[in-house]
This record gives structure tokens, C-alpha cells and sequence, in this order.
């Protein structure tokens, strides 16, 4: 995958003075029995933003530039969700519903490729490792559309993961 890890962070929320034009962080706690994914919003985004990892993107839909990038942070600690209004559209969730918690994420993807998510989220919360890989995402209809997800795990002071930092972009 061509998604550099060293320099691919979404904003540190603890930091951040609160979301840039054009990214529209929303904000929730995860979970929920509504996921609200493939509602039919588009979830559209006006401005032009650069991600952390150097990607320009012009706003719209995930199908109006096929390179937006979306990015996710989940915090371990406080069970805090933050994603971009491109992971909704490259997750075909809908922002009125919050962000998925971990857990939830492989519900995106078909039963075959839940094994990829699986070691992804290995490495990255159990070993402490950078991960990367692509996924299908399954759509309405029965189709899937690719996506390239890197993540990096944040460690604490004490060297134990915190949270995960994902960037996603359709493949």
C-alpha cells in the first residue's frame, strides 16, 4: 500500500484547536445498535483540506474525487470515536448515527475479509505495530468497494496502546 504510516496522523483531539474547513471531525461515543451505515446521505463536504499524511483532497463525496482521504481515532480509554466526514462516505455510515467502535467495524466488510481486519487490529492493539491492508466494503446491492486503511497505535507513557489512528482512501 503507497499510504505512508511515519508521517499519517489524523489531528490529536487532545491538541487540536478543533476541527479544521473541510474536515468536519464529528465526535461520539461508539457503539449503538443503529450503525446508520448505507442510509443514502451523502454526507457532502465544501472546502479543500490536507490530511496529515500529505494527500489533497477538494471536499465532496468519496465518488467525487477518488482520493479523499478520511481519518479515525479511537481512544481506548475513554471509548471516544473521531472521524472524518470522508470515513463516513468511504464507510457508507452516516454522520447523524456517530462513528462505529472497533468492535463494529468488521460488520462493514464481507465474512472473507474479516480475517485481513482481524490481523490488522493484531498488530496494530496487541503488538504495537503499524498496520496496513485493503479492504472490501460492502455496499448496498451485494457490490464492495475497495479501501486502503493504515493505522498506527498510540502508545501511553507506560507503552501500552491507547488508541488507534486509522487513514482510509478508496483503493
Amino acid at each position: 500500500m503507497n499510504m505512508p504510516l511515519g508521517t499519517a496522523r489524523p489531528p490529536d483531539p487532545a491538541t487540536a484547536a478543533g476541527p479544521r474547513a473541510g474536515t468536519d471531525h464529528v465526535v461520539g461515543t461508539a457503539g449503538g445498535a443503529d450503525d446508520g451505515c448505507d442510509s443514502g446521505t451523502d454526507g457532502r463536504v465544501d472546502g479543500t483540506a490536507r490530511e496529515p499524511s500529505g494527500f489533497l483532497h477538494n471536499g465532496g463525496t468519496a465518488h467525487d474525487n477518488d482520493r479523499a482521504v478520511g481519518s479515525a481515532e479511537w481512544d481506548l480509554l475513554t471509548d471516544d470515536v473521531r472521524w472524518t466526514a470522508e470515513t463516513y462516505l468511504l464507510l457508507g455510515c452516516d454522520p447523524r448515527h456517530g462513528p462505529l467502535s472497533l468492535d463494529r467495524l468488521p460488520d462493514r466488510l464481507p465474512e472473507a475479509d474479516r480475517p485481513v481486519l482481524r490481523r490488522m487490529m493484531t498488530d496494530a492493539l496487541v503488538h504495537g505495530r503499524p498496520a496496513a491492508g485493503t479492504l472490501r466494503i460492502s455496499r448496498p446491492g451485494g457490490r464492495h468497494d475497495d479501501v486502503e486503511c493504515a493505522g498506527e497505535p498510540v502508545l501511553g507513557a507506560d507503552g501500552t496502546v491507547t488508541a488507534l489512528r486509522m487513514l482510509l482512501r478508496k483503493a
